[in-house]
């Protein structure tokens, strides 16, 4: 994966990373992971339970890039403020145990990880600033399009991810995929010792979890 220039030009204190892994399969959930979701789980409420969220310096800072991106962020929720207070309110997602793994990532290092089933991109995939702004589909089944100079990941032909929106429904992850790509972003102030970490922390639970290989990892 590759970072466009612009992006740190234009964010200077942003941050990628990825994780490429090979060989995953693809369960509804894996006990071991059930039980990590319950020990991070504790220990987000215990450490957050009885604040503001808002108040939260990570939060902070991720609503503050959303608006620097022109969004707003009670309307369009930052990825790791939506998670912890599904976590505090036992509400926490599951999908499977790939995207889970992704998600409690998120959570535990306040960083965004998004994963992509390889065979589905074209290209090199790059994280850059948005240009053209035609819609592209999410998961959830809306059609929105990406801001002018929002951070987008695209490969080379359609919008994989836009920072504000979310995913792509067209790379996600089904029972069929075997090959991932994750992909790490970050907000100002979220360190690249809390993206090195989380990309640590997916390494070991797509091997741990879902079997997987790591083939290559790196923080741009």
């Amino acid at each position: 994966m590759k970072l466009d220039p612009r992006v740190r030009e234009k964010y200077p204190e942003f941050i990628a990373g990825y994780v490429l892994v090979s060989g995953v399969t693809i369960e509804p959930t894996v006990e071991g992971l059930v039980e990590r979701k319950r020990e991070v789980f504790s220990d987000l409420k215990a450490r957050y339970g009885a604040l503001n969220v808002l108040d939260i310096p990570e939060v902070k800072s991720y609503r503050g890039f959303f608006k620097a991106m022109g969004a707003d962020p009670s309307s369009y929720r930052p990825a790791p403020e939506y998670l912890l207070r599904r976590a505090i309110d036992d509400r926490f997602p599951a999908i499977n145990n790939l995207v889970d793994s992704c998600l409690l990532a998120t959570v535990e290092h306040w960083v965004s990880a998004g994963v992509y089933d390889v065979e589905k991109i074209k290209g090199e995939p790059r994280t850059t600033l948005a240009t053209e702004l035609e819609p592209f589909e999410l998961i959830d089944g809306r059609k929105l399009s990406p801001r002018p100079d929002e951070i987008i990941l695209q490969d080379d032909q359609k919008v994989l991810s836009a920072y504000t929106l979310g995913d792509s429904k067209l790379t996600k992850v089904t029972q069929k995929t075997s090959n991932a790509l994750i992909v790490l972003w970050n907000a100002p102030g979220i360190t690249r010792d809390k993206v090195e970490a989380c990309i640590d922390t997916l390494a070991t639970y797509t091997r741990k979890y879902c079997g997987g290989h790591v083939e290559r990892s790196e923080v741009l």
